[in-house]
């Protein structure tokens, strides 16, 4: 019988689970027009792999910014409460 009541909190935990996505870096180093390894958070970072790829095409790898990356919109700070209560004197 509990496993009947399961299947429906199962379900719906997994209908309000949001669509999984991969963590994008704006970094990849290009070996050739078909390979690129887009896993660097920082230019020096992937120029350091980079130099030591080595690529039919070009002798070495190369780094370029991620197309498919998009960077983070940050978070506005809140505003402070503007209210000032003024005492009576």
């Amino acid at each position: 019988m509990l496993q009947w009541l399961a299947v429906p909190g199962i379900l719906i935990f997994l209908a309000s689970v949001g669509p999984l996505r991969a963590e994008e870096f704006p970094w990849c180093v290009e070996v050739d027009a078909f390979t690129k390894n887009c896993a660097f958070s920082s230019h020096d970072e992937c120029a350091a792999i980079a130099k030591n790829v080595s690529s039919p095409a070009t002798g070495e790898g190369r780094c370029i910014a991620n197309p498919s990356y998009v960077a983070p919109v940050a978070a506005k700070p809140a505003k402070a409460s503007a209210k000032t209560t003024a005492k009576p004197h």
